[in-house]
């Protein structure tokens, strides 16, 4: 029982995470970076693992409007 319950916290984690991780790439890292802007898709490959692993820390930073 704790175990599945684990491992469904882990996956939506995960899948929330992933899903926040490529609008991050795509437009939120902008608002961090100025010199990400133009960036090129290669760049941002690179930030996704870590934005998907951050993603509670980077969504409250985006909501609130502050900068990193």
């Amino acid at each position: 029982m704790w175990i599945s319950l684990l491992l469904a916290t882990a996956s939506a984690y995960a899948g929330i995470g992933v899903l926040f991780a490529l609008y991050f790439a795509w437009r939120g890292v902008e608002r961090y970076d100025s010199v990400a802007q133009g960036a090129s898709w290669g760049f941002r490959l690179l930030v996704i693992p870590g934005a998907a692993a951050l993603w509670p820390i980077l969504l409250a930073r985006t909501v609130r409007g502050g900068s990193a």
